[in-house]
């Protein structure tokens, strides 16, 4: 691990490239180069690290309404990682992520976390929302069985991330919860529930302030 200033300093070349309109990829290779950055590292930056105008995109978009999509797999891991302390930190969109890139999609504990999670969401107000799962990974049916036991609302789709977007276009009053800066950036209305909820338990990192 490198220094924290030297991290800081990867930091702030990276920014500025993206904001200058570097190639994400080219930008990170030469910032990686530059500071021997480790993997770990470099999946930091790449994972945490926005544009000002990405970042001012993502703030327009900021709404909480009373009905929500929710990117299941992508909430319950993010809130597992944050938790066990595994690498999660608060980016500089504001958003939390990890650097687990999944690891931990076959966690006995998933369903657990969705049941908080929704929990948490009717207790601020909301009326509805669906949770969305990945039926590619294993054990995404029998979550969802066992989410609409509890008659909490959850579907199965192949493509989660595009189904996820098609469905908030098709409904104005539908706000995204996912962390997936692809979602985030193609959807209308997004909110962080995922860091409100986390911060009931602890405190995380920021992006760059705590490098």
């Amino acid at each position: 691990m490198i220094s924290k200033t030297k991290l800081k300093e990867a930091y702030i070349d990276y920014k500025f490239l993206l904001n200058r309109g570097y190639n994400r990829k080219s930008a990170l290779d030469l910032v990686t180069s530059r500071y021997i950055l480790t993997q770990k590292e470099r999946l930091l930056l790449y994972r945490c690290t926005h544009s000002d105008k990405e970042i001012e995109n993502i703030k327009l978009k900021l709404f909480l309404s009373k009905k929500l999509i929710i990117d299941g797999f992508n909430v319950a891991i993010t809130i597992l990682n944050a938790l066990d302390n595994d690498e999660a930190f608060i980016c500089d969109d504001g958003f939390v992520r990890d650097l687990g890139i999944g690891k931990k999609k076959d966690d006995s504990r998933i369903l657990d976390i969705l049941i908080l999670f929704s929990e948490f969401c009717f207790s601020m107000g909301i009326v509805e929302l669906i949770i969305i799962l990945d039926s590619q990974i294993s054990h995404s049916g029998e979550i969802m069985k066992n989410l609409k036991t509890r008659k909490i609302n959850a579907k199965l789709e192949k493509t989660a991330d595009k189904e996820i977007v098609i469905r908030e276009a098709e409904n104005d009053d539908y706000s995204i919860i996912s962390n997936d800066f692809l979602i985030l950036e193609k959807a209308k209305r997004i909110h962080d529930m995922i860091g409100l909820f986390i911060k009931e338990y602890v405190d995380l990192p920021q992006i760059p302030d705590d490098l």
